[in-house]
């Protein structure tokens, strides 16, 4: 699967996941990529009250990778915990 991103995330997701955005990712690397993204999500520092704040920038594209990663394979649903998506395997 390939992530369709918009612009303003594509340079934050190619420097978490150390991949290009053009990348064909698999159902395990895509997994891996959205749990990165959310570990770089609860490491960054608070910013509220801020303009561009680089903590709900990064909880946007996580939301965003996670939808797109239920959309692909059926067998992934995804549960917001306390804000945060998760993937949740379903069994079919």
């Amino acid at each position: 699967m390939k992530f369709e991103l918009p612009r303003r995330h594509r340079k934050s997701f190619e420097q978490i996941t150390k991949n290009k955005i053009d990348h064909n990712y698999n159902k395990i690397e895509s997994i891996e990529a959205f749990d990165n993204i959310k570990k770089s999500y609860i490491k960054s520092p608070v910013t509220f009250g801020s303009k561009g704040g680089r903590k709900e920038s990064l909880l946007e594209l996580c939301i965003i990778v996670s939808n797109q990663i239920a959309n692909e394979y059926k067998d992934c649903d995804v549960v917001i915990n306390k804000g945060i998506p998760e993937i949740i395997k379903v069994k079919s």
